[in-house]
This record gives structure tokens, sequence and C-alpha cells, in this order.
């Protein structure tokens, strides 16, 4: 008993996972572009998953 705009094969689950991966690309993206404060320096080996 699924309503029309659910789809069998997709997880709402995977499909907000998805959308979080999409967020944290598009931070790290702006991390890379805006310059740290210099009143709180961010850690350059923070560990991050950078391609």
């Amino acid at each position: 008993m699924s309503t029309p705009t659910d789809t069998p094969d997709r997880d709402p689950v995977q499909e907000v996972r998805d959308h979080l991966e999409q967020a944290l690309a598009s931070l790290d993206r702006l991390c890379e572009l805006v310059p740290p404060p210099s009143s709180s320096p961010a850690p350059e080996s923070g560990g991050g998953e950078s391609a």
C-alpha cells in the first residue's frame, strides 16, 4: 500500500542520505572557496573526506 509519490525501489532514508551528502559536498566546496576567519582558524588536516 504505497502512495503514488512513493517509488518501490527507493528508500526514503537513502534519499535523505543523498541530500545530506550533497549538502556536505556543497559545504566542502564553500570551505575551499571562503578563507577561514583569522579569529578561529580551522585545522588544515581535519581528517575530512576530500577527494
